[in-house]
């Protein structure tokens, strides 16, 4: 394939889906502060979340932990879940994707609780 057939042709997948796109063009939104540690609060919504869901996937770096998901065949949406206050508190931030269902956001929230 030509470069030029390849751009045109990257160009076409990229703007037919929004979020796809995201993964290459996003800030990270920050969507709510929670109490308690980032880790303990991933691990406990990563079990129930995989509990219910395929393709449930979490990334430990340090200071944040990634949880993502599938949404469909072209569309993921992940979260962030960052260290915050020393560790006292989590910052969840919208980090990549299509925005996540309430159901993921609920049962983030209800770790925290």
């Amino acid at each position: 394939m030509k470069p030029f057939s390849f751009m045109l042709f990257l160009c076409l997948v990229l703007a037919s889906s929004a979020s796809s796109a995201q993964f290459l063009f996003f800030d990270p939104v920050p969507l709510d502060n929670l109490d308690g540690n980032y880790r303990t609060i991933a691990a406990c919504a990563y079990d129930h979340l995989a509990r219910r869901q395929t393709g449930i996937s979490r990334a430990d770096q340090q200071g944040v932990v990634r949880l993502s998901g599938v949404v469909s065949l072209f569309e993921r949406w992940e979260l962030s879940l960052v260290s915050d206050e020393g560790g006292r508190q989590t910052r969840l931030d919208w980090s990549a994707g299509a925005y996540p269902s309430e159901h993921v956001l609920s049962t983030v929230r209800a770790c925290a609780a």
